[in-house]
């Protein structure tokens, strides 16, 4: 972890005292400073290009003493920079002049310590280039290599691309896929029965559970799907609102009039009941995935009402006797080790091809021997191959220190080889991978929360001018493409919007991120390592983490985690002795947690750089007044709450401020400053939206707007027009009877660069809006949500609109009569349809539209499926085109009309 410390010394220094007109002017230091800046600019080079450690006792030796002098140095300059500006009372100047001697010290305390160990690092590097490269030094598949070795090489642009290789194919399954899948549609028995599916960690169960949750067949039998990961530390609340808000989704149009009574059964917490009502009389399947105990099971299982209609709950375990009680007296599906041709076939669909030369497949055959058919571990070593430089003998030395690794049972042998792929990363991915350990099991992660958190933490090397999430996302796709982390949800043109990590990865991430001094899991008592505390940059909080005491061991951590926080004094306690947090990642379980004393002490946090403070029950409304410090470093600023008047001007005092999102904003305050850097606001009242705030925010690419009833609504929308490089428009609950035309120029002055534009619960547009918004140049993405006035029931869509729209999406409207053709939408790749009633089909005009890739169905009648699929046919025998039709809760209208 030596790159990631001095990276982030070397940001904090720059943050601080090196800018142009830094924060804490130090004339006197400035040539210490920047020696010490320097040197430590070399090392982070000399890091970069050194060969991985693995067997080197004295390199992994200087990389641990350079991580902690680097740690050690960054923790006391910290410090005295929070006794500078937290200084009060008439001692204030005696303590800061203090506080400044004090900071001279350490920087030639620094300097000489740097400078010993740029010494021993430079005559370790040499040595290593006396000897000749590391067969296994370098992971990238592009550097040069020996004219003479030509011949070995494999083409790079051979090696799969894929966004992850969980996705390239499912193999040696496809006899327990079929049992699961007559067990769950075919078979005669309507009672409610559980379909359990055993075996060890890594071998196959959540991705076959996945298959089959996934499967068209599946979605039109089931009018109810949920899906629930359990893991070994569950919360009951948690697992119940999961299950509710997938239930919800399915069949909110039916439960409109059940609505009050449900608000109250939430607001009495009466999670168990809410479910079983949604649930009864339909046929619904339950996926349990991950469960780990038989209380786990009775915690919920009465939830599940028979209503003897065919409905199933699919679970997953790695421990039989869970299932057994679950399922007794019946069997389950018992998942096997992948044999020979099966290993090598998975093999394959991770490079994207089948076939190698001889001298590579015959050592990848070896590889996958080694991994005794365990699936986990024959992506993550085939990953692995396929960022090694192409090369007979770099390949070898994987295959030796694989057969040196694997010694053992199964459970050991994967182990080892997931080790073995985590120690040949880049230094810079390193501290990138074991950060997934701050997250619970099972977590599913937002990628733009990922990027946004590694941002703020420092350990991350940007070039200059370099945006670093942009950084953050090319290390994210890095270990995306090792197999390491895996994508889980992705948006409709591939991108990432969702990361998982396996079960056996994260146990890697913890082991090793506790080797290294970097996480504290305060409250697991299942992980041995943790007992002894000592003080630890990351610090990751479990649900027990309020009944135990607070450790002063704690105070110099730069991160808090807490995921599934519960209301108590030791939070408020805890961070009232923080002093160099930088990140503070708080998510409540309970909307009646009183969070306000946690937003005041957060004053004395000045290196605070990411806030985030939410509610994980997102049906409540309740949240909280906010007080603004002058958080100079703060970039991402996300909390559940109110900014009135009072405390508004506190966001020009946040120079780095990148992306602020209340859950409403009343007030911005008066100021002459402009910020440049500021990239995204939600949600700002109507009202606010001034050509003199605007002006002040010329950079921001992401605005969420919530309005009313405004007396001036078009004026403010006019003002829109100032956000040249807005790409992200939301608008929810603003009404006004039309979209204003007059005065703007909506083919090319107005928002030249929006890409995606909501509108959400606004209820008053009409369809002859559409024809303004299809003038927009850029635009790619189309939301409407609540957004159509129900007495408008006929859209014509305009001759030369939507030149560039390629995802639309309809919601809750009322939409009769839809005359278009493929000339309307030119480029549009997905439709997306949910609970449009009154629609009685899709216009057969779509089938020109050749760029079209999926239609996706939620709550339509059949008729409108019927239309889909007879497009997607003509789509096929006109043009080849293989169009993807989804469907959920389909309903046959000739039922309803009986």
């Amino acid at each position: 972890m030596a790159y990631a410390a001095v990276t982030s010394l070397k940001e904090t220094l720059h943050l601080y005292f090196l800018q142009s007109q830094p924060r804490l002017p130090l004339q006197d230091n400035q040539e210490i400073l920047n020696s010490l800046h320097q040197n430590l600019g070399f090392l982070q080079e000399i890091l970069e290009k050194s060969e991985i450690a693995n067997d080197n006792s004295r390199m992994k030796d200087l990389e641990a003493e350079i991580r902690d002098v680097a740690f050690k140095a960054e923790e006391r300059i910290e410090m005295e920079l929070s006794s500078i500006y937290l200084a009060k009372g008439w001692t204030k100047h005696i303590r800061i002049k203090v506080s400044l001697l004090r900071l001279r010290g350490i920087f030639n305390e620094a300097v000489k310590q740097i400078d010993y160990l740029k010494k021993e690092l430079i005559e370790i590097s040499e040595k290593q280039l006396a000897k000749g490269p590391s067969l296994l030094g370098s992971t990238s598949s592009s550097q040069p290599v020996d004219p003479e070795r030509q011949n070995n090489i494999i083409p790079v642009s051979e090696y799969s691309k894929s966004a992850s290789k969980f996705d390239s194919g499912m193999v040696g399954c496809d006899e327990e896929f079929k049992t699961i899948m007559d067990q769950l549609t075919r078979q005669s028995s309507k009672q409610l029965q559980v379909v359990p599916i055993v075996g060890m960690g890594g071998i196959g169960k959540t991705t076959l559970a996945g298959k089959v949750y996934s499967d068209p067949r599946i979605t039109s039998h089931f009018y109810i799907r949920a899906w629930v990961t359990v893991s070994q530390e569950y919360n009951v609340e948690q697992m119940l609102q999961c299950l509710i808000g997938c239930v919800n989704a399915a069949s909110r149009d039916e439960l409109h009039e059940q609505s009050n009574e449900l608000h109250e059964q939430r607001r009495q917490r009466n999670s168990k009941e809410s479910l079983r009502r949604l649930l009864m009389g339909k046929r619904y399947l339950i996926v349990m995935d991950d469960i780990w105990s038989t209380t786990a099971w009775d915690s919920v299982q009465g939830c599940f009402p028979d209503d003897y209609n065919g409905s199933r709950i699919l679970l997953t375990s790695r421990l039989r006797e869970v299932v057994e009680y679950a399922n007794p007296g019946n069997s389950s599906i018992n998942m096997h080790f992948l044999d020979a041709n099966e290993s090598w076939n998975l093999y394959c669909n991770v490079f994207g091809q089948t076939k190698f030369p001889s001298e590579f497949e015959q050592i990848g055959r070896n590889i996958v021997k080694k991994c005794n058919g365990l699936p986990l571990a024959i992506i993550v070593i085939a990953s692995l191959l396929s960022k090694i430089e192409a090369a007979v003998e770099k390949w070898n030395n994987v295959a030796e220190n694989v057969s040196r690794y694997v010694i053992g049972d199964s459970n050991d042998a994967c182990s080892r080889i997931l080790y073995l792929s985590y120690n040949q990363l880049p230094h810079h991915l390193k501290a990138c991978f074991l950060y997934f350990g701050v997250f619970p099991e099972d977590y599913e992660i937002h990628v733009k929360k990922l990027v946004r958190l590694w941002a703020a933490e420092g350990f991350l090397r940007a070039e200059e001018h370099q945006n670093m999430e942009e950084v953050a996302m090319e290390c994210l796709q890095d270990l995306v493409d090792r197999s390491l982390v895996f994508v889980s949800k992705q948006s409709y043109n591939g991108k990432m919007k969702t990361i998982r990590i396996h079960d056996l990865l994260r146990d890697l991430c913890l082991r090793e991120a506790r080797y290294e001094n970097l996480l504290n899991v305060i409250g697991d008592e299942k992980l041995p390592f943790y007992k002894k505390k000592i003080s630890c940059p990351w610090i990751s909080a479990t649900s027990r983490f309020h009944l135990l005491p607070v450790s002063k061991c704690y105070h110099k951590s730069h991160s808090f985690h807490y995921p599934n926080a519960y209301y108590s004094k030791s939070v408020k306690c805890l961070f009232s002795h923080f002093k160099l947090l930088r990140v503070v990642d708080i998510e409540s379980v309970y909307v009646f947690m009183n969070m306000y004393g946690v937003v005041y002490v957060l004053a004395n946090l000045i290196h605070l750089r990411y806030l985030a403070l939410r509610y994980s029950n997102r049906t409540s409304n309740r949240y909280f007044h906010l007080k603004l410090f002058e958080h100079w470093n703060i970039q991402s600023f996300i909390v559940d709450g109110v900014l009135d008047s009072s405390e508004a001007c506190g966001i020009w005092k946040m120079p780095l401020l990148k992306n602020f999102c209340i859950q409403r904003i009343d007030s911005l305050g008066t100021s002459s400053v402009v910020h440049r850097n500021l990239e995204s606001i939600s949600w700002l009242n109507a009202k606010l939206c001034t050509k003199d705030l605007f002006t002040r925010i010329p950079n921001l690419k992401k605005l969420g707007i919530y309005g009313g009833y405004q007396d001036n609504n078009l004026d403010y929308f006019y003002n829109i027009m100032h956000l040249g490089q807005l790409e992200e428009l939301s608008i929810t609950a603003w009404f006004f009877n039309h979209i204003p035309y007059r005065g703007i120029s909506w083919a090319t002055n107005f928002l030249p660069n929006l890409k995606k534009l909501k509108f959400i619960d606004t209820y008053c547009l009409a369809w002859s809006d559409m024809e303004l918004i299809g003038m927009l140049p850029n635009l790619e993405v189309l939301k409407l949500k609540h957004a159509i006035d129900r007495k408008d029931t006929m859209w014509e869509p305009p001759e030369e609109g939507f030149r560039q729209l390629k995802r639309l999406v309809i919601e809750y409207t009322f939409l009769e009569h839809w005359n278009a053709v493929g000339d309307h939408f030119p480029m549009l790749e997905c439709l997306e349809l949910r609970s449009c009633y009154s629609l009685q089909e899709i216009p057969s005009g779509f089938a020109d539209i050749t760029t079209l890739a999926l239609i996706q169905l939620n709550l339509c009648w059949d008729s409108v499926l019927a239309s889909a699929k007879l497009i997607q046919e003509e789509q096929y025998n006109n043009y080849g085109n293989a169009l993807l039709v989804r469907s959920e809760n389909i309903k046959a209208k000739h039922l309803y009309n009986k």
